[in-house]
């Protein structure tokens, strides 16, 4: 994928850049590529890898269930779980 696809997140206020692998997670994607982005259960239910998502919103999948219980409003605000947020293209 090219540079204009990759997708820009932001924790902790430090921002990363993330090329997105379809099928693999953010976090997965993040690991592989040395992104140090925070996390711990990898299954949603903690959200230590809770992301504001800058930009690639329509490249990723609709937001899980898991996200809807565990971020509620903060979906609206852009804020996903990387462990759950999978590139659809």
């Amino acid at each position: 994928m090219s540079k204009e696809q990759s997708i820009q997140v932001k924790q902790y206020e430090e921002m990363y850049s993330i090329q997105p692998v379809k099928g693999q997670s953010l976090l997965a994607s993040a690991f592989e590529q040395e992104v140090p982005l925070d996390f711990k259960c990898q299954k949603g239910n903690c959200t230590r890898c809770r992301v504001e998502l800058l930009n690639g919103n329509d490249l990723v999948n609709n937001p899980t269930p898991k996200e809807h219980e565990k971020l509620e409003e903060e979906l609206e605000q852009g804020y996903r779980l990387a462990c759950q947020t999978v590139p659809l293209k």
